[in-house]
């Protein structure tokens, strides 16, 4: 049985790499760990420990480490604590697509 014959067909090599859905999932994460990037910078600029920022943002310690490696997406209200934990002000924007 060949490649084109084997009815894995979608999970050879290559294929099913560059489809919409595909697309989204990168860009989603992309923008995780985006987020969680800026969430440690920030924490690190104040010198704050996972622990430290978790205990001020109401959040088990795993979590944050979570987010900061781009994990699962934060609620508006997890961000919103993160924000004000960090001294900081929550602003969500949409800018014009390039």
């Amino acid at each position: 049985m060949t490649q084109k014959d084997s009815p894995h067909e979608r999970w050879a090599p290559g294929a099913g790499r560059d489809n919409d859905e595909v697309r989204a999932g990168r860009e989603e994460a992309r923008l995780a760990f985006e987020l969680g990037n800026a969430v440690r910078q920030r924490r690190l600029a104040l010198g704050l420990t996972q622990t430290e920022l978790a205990e001020r943002a109401g959040l088990p310690q795993p979590a944050l480490s979570k987010l900061e490696s781009g994990g699962p997406t934060p609620t508006i209200g997890v961000l919103n604590r993160l924000a004000h934990a960090l001294g900081a002000k929550l602003k969500v924007e949409f800018t014009d697509a390039a």
